[in-house]
């Protein structure tokens, strides 16, 4: 970002226009960046040398090039490792790796995926990793009853079955497919038992989609047994939310118009879902084990019991099972009464109506056996020590377990950390090491709710908390084939944008990654346009190291395409990645450039690339789009939020004066050790200090800018406290009357921790040293 793009994006922010009376500030930081000097440049290696920033003497020195590891020796010949990297990254590898993994489904707990840990295990080892760890937790897992599997069926007014569903097996439609170990279809976590009765749809169960039943339609839902589309929103919110608003069961199926839409070949013959695909998943509302939260699941720790968990609304009671859409037409098609709404209609052959009337003596009757079972879930750590700061880490991170074979979901990017492994590995034989420790995370038991990620954070979040410069994450690599996904915090925006710049794109019309992302994916702010880069939510292991330790984290993918309808089904296997999702894997490889070379800018570049007037700007953003949509009930309730634009004020001030002094730095031919730790803990306490020690009302995230939303856990919120407040307050129930003193003491969170990041980026330090 340069100077003008800056000036831009700052002064013609959303916040200017809401508070007019600061552009004269604005128009000053206009004025700050304009004579700042050029932006800060991510070339490795710029900040080399004995002398000591400032002219400060010291014996402390960054030492050379070589040694923060910018380049290898290369037959003879030193090359920067961002080109180097650029043909060692092979589709053939990734294909073949691929294969590997998904030839047998490897559910969390299973032995083939114990033993996908152990291969991991040992390659890393074989490749020179310093370190390489098999971790090890007892964590309570959920599973479908082989012995008495879940039934679902649709009974006339005598009893007698007139329908029932696929509940034991999707239907095999390649080779492979028919596996006995393929776990059935089920929801882990859902509530155990039956319930019977008649029907009400609830679209996709949102809590917008409930408000409309019970408000807008004055339905009283308590008995029925709901069924719900996939989509839009996590499958554990819907379970929630259907047992809040007194649902008996609830049903989930895949809707053609979102997993099959017209026009498009079902697998086999094309990427689409077929009839009886469907998707499994888990309902579990935490992240971890569910009997050990917020403490590692250590042999001989406390473990809850798990009707406290229930109680606690971490898992839901009712029995909730998924269907295909080859099932749901029959159980849709006893509805008969009040017609939905356009945006509620789907792509099954039936008129969709939300009401089964007491004219319709047909009943749904549901049975759930799943049975929880306390198993052991391995992570694969391993670590390459940096040579200049080798308590400073650098770490990178996917899931290995899959629900089925999962092809894309996580074996893509399984498979593609694994290439990067053995590059890595290359570089090792060489003699190359990084300047900052890179570690290299396979995490277990994501799919149940992030427990192989969230175990190893609550054991070492002392050491990893305070030495984790970023976490770079990649679920599926490939979902899609068109353009370039990444969540991001803002901190990690410009070295993003930096190595999307260096990849070559793999399709065609486009030089690199960063052209087609931009192309497909802008975002303008005042005249200026880049890739947008989405808020993060709940939906992957960087989860708990972003909202437990406020390190800041991005996450890649490709999506797009023929889109990724298999998700979670027996169908997400090696022949639909190979035939519709990325068969020449390109686009595997293409992630892989993006994840090596931005985790190699972060490890090897001695001041970090980060820029702290990107947490200016989104501040900014979310601050007006809050004011738009809150400011006039906020004011009918004499609160003010000039608080926090006042200290918003401070943190734009503070942003661009630190954004200076990394400049300064950036241009002086060298830094002492000590000059560049004062400005690298300056940035990686920036997002620190958004972390509330005591969490959020209610939840476990603790991130006051930024955390999943609590009615949607895949997606983010902003300021969610306080919006988590100001909900509640505008939508009371008998039990929890409007409190509009929590959303005082919400708005009070979301200002003093504005203030605390500013107090960081103040903080004085390089002047005195001598």
């Amino acid at each position: 970002m340069n100077n003008d793009e800056a000036t831009n994006l700052l002064v013609g922010s959303p916040l200017s226009r809401v508070y007019s009376r600061r552009r004269i500030l604005y128009a000053t930081i206009a004025v700050l960046l304009v004579v700042s000097g050029f932006a800060i440049t991510f070339v490795v290696g710029l900040l080399v040398g004995k002398a000591a920033f400032h002219g400060a003497a010291s014996t402390s020195t960054l030492g050379s090039q070589a040694s923060w590891g910018a380049n290898v020796v290369d037959d003879g010949t030193s090359v920067p490792v961002l080109s180097w990297i650029d043909d060692q990254l092979l589709t053939t590898n990734i294909r073949n790796n691929l294969q590997s993994l998904t030839v047998l489904p490897h559910i969390a707990g299973s032995p083939q995926n114990m033993k996908l840990a152990q291969d991991i295990y040992t390659q890393w080892v074989n490749y020179g990793f310093d370190d390489v760890q098999l971790v090890n937790y007892s964590v309570l897992l959920s599973y479908p009853n082989t012995s008495n599997p879940n039934v679902l069926l649709l009974k006339n007014a005598t009893g007698d079955t007139i329908y029932s569903a696929h509940t034991a097996q999707e239907t095999p439609l390649t080779p492979g497919e028919n596996d006995s170990t393929v776990a059935m279809p089920f929801n882990a976590y859902s509530g155990s038992g039956s319930a019977s009765g008649r029907l009400v749809y609830v679209n996709y169960a949102t809590i917008d989609d409930f408000l409309y039943l019970t408000t807008n339609l004055s339905l009283n839902l308590t008995g029925r047994i709901c069924i719900a589309r996939y989509g839009a929103i996590y499958r554990g919110d819907k379970a929630h939310l259907a047992q809040t608003y007194g649902c008996s069961a609830l049903i989930i199926y895949s809707d053609p118009k979102d997993y099959a839409p017209s026009g498009t070949l079902v697998y086999p013959n094309g990427p689409s879902l077929p009839p009886y695909g469907l998707q499994r998943g888990s309902l579990f509302e935490h992240g971890g084990d569910p009997l050990t939260n917020l403490v590692p699941s250590l042999d001989g720790v406390f473990r809850e019991s798990y009707s406290s968990v229930m109680a606690s609304g971490g898992v839901p009671s009712i029995p909730v099972q998924p269907i295909g859409y080859g099932d749901a037409i029959y159980f849709m098609s006893q509805l008969d009464n009040i017609t939905a709404p356009s945006d509620w209609i789907g792509g099954l052959n039936v008129s969709y109506h939300i009401w089964q009337s007491e004219n319709n003596t047909n009943q749904a009757f549901i049975q759930v056996n799943n049975y929880q079972e306390q198993r052991s879930i391995y992570d694969v750590i391993g670590t390459i020590y940096g040579q200049v700061e080798p308590d400073q880490m650098v770490i990178l991170g996917n899931h290995r377990d899959a629900w089925v074979f999962g092809a894309v979901d996580p074996n893509s990017g399984t498979a593609v950390l694994q290439e990067m492994a053995r590059a890595f590995g290359t570089l090792r034989t060489k003699g190359w090491r990084p300047g900052r420790s890179i570690v290299l995370c396979s995490w277990d038991a994501e799919e149940y709710g992030l427990i192989g990620s969230t175990e190893w954070v609550e054991e070492r979040q002392k050491v990893i908390g305070p030495n984790t410069v970023a976490y770079l994450n990649v679920d599926p690599s490939v979902t899609g084939s068109t353009y370039l996904s990444i969540g991001a915090n803002p901190l990690l925006y410009q070295v993003i944008y930096s190595a999307a710049k260096m990849v070559k794109c793999p399709n065609q019309g486009f030089d690199t990654l960063y052209d087609e992302w931009l192309q497909y994916s802008p975002v303008t702010l005042n005249g200026t346009t880049r890739p947008v880069i989405k808020n993060l939510g709940s939906d992957s292991d960087y989860t708990m190291l972003l909202q437990l330790l406020g390190i800041s984290c991005a996450d890649f993918r490709y999506v797009g395409g023929s889109g990724y309808a298999v998700y979670h089904s027996v169908h997400d296997n090696f022949y639909w990645m190979s035939n519709f999702g990325d068969p020449s894997f390109t686009h595997h490889q293409a992630v892989g450039l993006m994840w090596f070379k931005t985790a190699i800018l972060l490890a090897t570049t001695p001041v970090l690339p980060y820029d702290p007037r990107d947490y200016a700007i989104s501040l900014q953003n979310i601050f007006a789009s809050f004011v738009q949509q809150y400011g006039a009930v906020l004011q009918n309730q004499n609160i003010s939020m000039e608080y926090i634009a006042d200290e918003l004020e401070q943190f734009v001030t503070a942003s661009v004066t630190f954004w200076n002094q990394l400049q300064t730095a950036a241009s002086n031919t060298s830094i002492s050790e000590r000059a560049l730790r004062i400005l690298n803990n300056k940035l990686m306490n920036l997002e620190r200090a958004f972390i509330i020690p005591e969490g959020l009302p209610g939840r476990q995230f603790k991130h006051v800018i930024f955390a999943p939303s609590s009615v949607n856990s895949y997606a983010s919120a902003t300021f969610p406290g306080l919006s988590d407040a100001i909900f509640s307050a505008l939508h009371p129930t008998p039990s929890v009357p409007p409190d509009w003193d929590e959303v005082r003491r919400q708005s009070d969170a979301v200002r003093v921790h504005i203030r605390y990041a500013t107090q960081v980026m103040k903080q004085p330090g390089l002047e005195y040293l001598t």
